[in-house]
């Protein structure tokens, strides 16, 4: 035990310690030109206390700071009731997120992986300001309290991301990969992106009404964040979730299946203990449709009278970090694939829309379930892409639309990032969406 702990056991009621330290190598290239590298050493600290009752949290950049145990004493004079205890002793599964070549990687060796990048699209697309990030990342994180729970986890993971901005549109096309080893280029994605990229060639805009809608990986947040926000029992606490009392109950289509995987093997979101030393476990969020349980932390899970799920995670919507406050968060979640080929989904359609993303998801009142977006995709008509989507805005509610799902994609990616990490998620064709268009 951390002799931060030990001291703090002898002071106050309780003390939680959170301490991440990660080693990042990045690269970044800009209109096929290597425009930069850097290497950072990052060390964080948080210190949760219980005393008098009352939480209080300081913060720091390593344990041996004098006076963090002091500090956070005094935040408790201020702060709320604690209303739970913190984490005790458990035992926590293995998971394979670290791989010591990751551990290896130089800034070399991330130059030669975007080259190979580089290469191979200036062959067909030397024309189109390409950029080109890629990074390597090992983590050292460390959870313990004075009731008994020691997590140490150490773990890695390699990112690449590429794309290029549209002419004219304010807007791009971006893929990425992630994973706990090496990358090596994948040619599948590079063709996608090509072969996205010729799509942006054309403008189109669909009419106005209800059309079929592909949601591609990457757009999969549109679905799964209002879930996740409708999942998150400090909605639940505060009687604001739309699933209250629905556990048991389908929500949306029996195709749909969503797991929270914290302990999938290779993937770069994959951990043992939630951010707050609670051991993670793998379970479905919704089966076959059907709502299966809520998401807890300690704090929610105490005042709903249930144990935390291993979901107390230091994020939020736009964001996170050590300061922030441990929140109900999916860890890993994902979406079981389908039988469908993607590409027959393109082809079954009269009209409809392959939606890559959406802009301004922030302003629609996405807690009770809906969306509303400029919709950043493509124009499908007569089974092919005519171009790419013009002045098209797309909106919906999830627990309404998405009960009618036509078809899910057997191919999966780790389409997710940004406002929802996660793992491998599939295409998602719904049977209809609002559509403002001509």
């Amino acid at each position: 035990m951390h002799e931060l702990i030990e001291k703090a056991r002898r002071s106050v009621d309780g003390a939680e310690l959170y301490w991440k330290r990660d080693h990042t190598i990045s690269v970044r290239y800009e209109n096929y030109r290597l425009q930069g590298m850097t290497e950072d050493e990052l060390s964080s600290v948080a210190l949760r206390v219980i005393a008098g009752a009352r939480l209080g949290a300081t913060y720091g950049v390593n344990p041996e700071e004098p006076g963090l145990i002091e500090q956070a004493k005094q935040a408790a004079r201020f702060g709320d009731e604690a209303g739970f205890s913190f984490a005790g002793k458990a035992d926590y599964e293995s998971v394979e997120n670290y791989d010591k070549r990751s551990e290896a990687l130089t800034s070399a060796d991330l130059v030669a992986l975007c080259e190979r990048v580089k290469e191979r699209i200036a062959e067909e697309r030397p024309e189109i300001p390409l950029f080109i990030v890629a990074g390597a990342t090992k983590r050292d994180l460390v959870v313990e309290t004075t009731a008994g729970a020691a997590g140490r986890d150490t773990s890695t993971r390699v990112t690449l991301g590429f794309g290029a901005p549209i002419k004219g549109a304010g807007i791009g096309v971006y893929k990425s990969d992630a994973s706990v080893s090496p990358l090596d280029l994948d040619p599948a994605l590079i063709d996608e992106f090509l072969e996205w990229y010729g799509w942006t060639e054309n403008k189109s805009t669909p009419k106005t009404g209800r059309l079929p809608i592909i949601l591609a990986p990457e757009a999969a947040y549109l679905f799964l964040l209002p879930l996740a926000a409708g999942l998150s029992g400090e909605a639940v606490e505060k009687g604001t979730s739309p699933l209250i009392d629905k556990i048991g109950e389908r929500i949306v289509s029996e195709r749909l299946t969503v797991i929270d995987d914290p302990l999938r093997d290779g993937d770069p979101g994959s951990r043992p203990f939630d951010d707050e030393g609670v051991p993670c476990r793998r379970r479905p969020l919704l089966d076959a449709g059907v709502l299966t349980d809520y998401l807890t932390d300690l704090r929610t899970g105490a005042a709903l009278g249930r144990p935390s799920t291993g979901n107390g995670l230091k994020r939020e919507l736009f964001g996170g970090g050590t300061e922030t406050r441990p929140n109900p968060w999916p860890v890993n979640i994902t979406v079981e694939p389908g039988d469908t080929p993607y590409r027959e989904m393109i082809s079954s359609l009269d009209e409809g829309l392959l939606v890559t993303g959406g802009m301004g998801f922030h302003s629609g009142n996405y807690p009770q379930g809906e969306f509303a977006v400029q919709a950043i995709g493509f124009h499908i008509k007569n089974g092919k892409v005519v171009g790419r989507l013009d002045r098209t805005m797309i909106s919906g509610n999830i627990y309404k639309d998405f009960k009618d799902v036509a078809a899910v994609s057997r191919e999966r990616r780790l389409g997710l990032g940004g406002m929802l990490p996660g793992g491998p998620v599939p295409y998602i064709l719904v049977d209809s969406l609002r559509v403002a268009g001509e």
